[in-house]
C-alpha cells in the first residue's frame, strides 16, 4: 500500500525543488490515481477500500499541493521546519502593503477606463510580472538558506494569488458585459 510518510515530491518521483515538470507531475498522478482509485477496491475488504480512499485524498492533497506555486513553496519550507500559522502569520513589509493597496484600488477603477480590456490587461501583466519576481524572490532565498525570508516571499504570494484571480474574475466579466 502507499507510503503516507513519504514527502509529495518523492511520492511523484520528482525532485525536491520549486521547479517541477508538470508533465511529469500529471503523468505520475494519472498513474497513481489508477493504482489506488478506490473503484479498482469495490470487491476487496473494508480496510482495503478505507486505505484506497485515504491513498487517493493523500494522493489529491499532493497533487494540489504541488500544482500551485505558492503551497509548493510553502511546502518546501515545512520540510526544512519552518511552520505556518493561517491566522496569525502575515507581512509586515509596509511598502509591499502599500503597492497591494495601489494595486486593488487600480482594480477597482478598471471599469471607469477608457479601455476597460486595455486597462486590465495591463494590470494582469503587472501583476503577473510581480507574481513571478516573488517567485524568483522565493528561490533565491532558499538557495541562500534565508528561510524567513523565503516564508515572507510566500506570505506575499498568497496576495497576488488574490490579486491575480481578481483580475482573472474582472477580465470575465467585462468580456462578458462587452460580448
Amino acid at each position: 500500500m502507499l507510503d503516507f510518510k513519504q514527502n509529495y515530491f518523492d511520492l511523484f518521483g520528482l525532485p525536491e525543488q520549486f521547479e517541477i515538470d508538470e508533465s511529469q507531475l500529471s503523468s505520475a498522478f494519472r498513474e497513481l490515481q489508477a493504482k489506488y482509485h478506490p473503484d479498482r477496491f469495490v470487491n476487496a475488504s473494508e480496510q482495503e477500500r478505507r486505505a484506497a480512499l485515504q491513498a487517493t485524498g493523500f494522493i489529491n492533497e499532493a497533487h494540489e499541493t504541488l500544482l500551485s506555486s505558492r503551497l509548493r513553496a510553502r511546502y518546501l519550507l515545512t520540510l526544512k521546519g519552518i511552520d505556518f500559522d493561517d491566522e496569525v502569520d502575515t507581512t509586515h513589509d509596509g511598502a509591499f502593503l502599500m503597492r497591494q493597496m495601489e494595486l486593488r484600488e487600480a482594480l477597482e477603477d478598471v471599469k471607469n477606463a477608457h479601455d476597460p480590456l486595455a486597462r486590465i490587461d495591463d494590470l494582469a501583466q503587472q501583476i503577473s510580472g510581480e507574481a513571478d519576481a516573488l517567485k524568483d524572490d522565493f528561490v533565491e532565498k532558499m538557495e541562500q538558506g534565508k528561510l524567513a525570508c523565503a516564508k515572507d516571499a510566500v506570505l506575499k504570494m498568497k496576495f497576488f494569488e488574490r490579486l491575480c484571480q481578481e483580475s482573472r474574475r474582472l477580465t470575465e466579466e467585462l468580456e462578458d458585459e462587452l460580448f
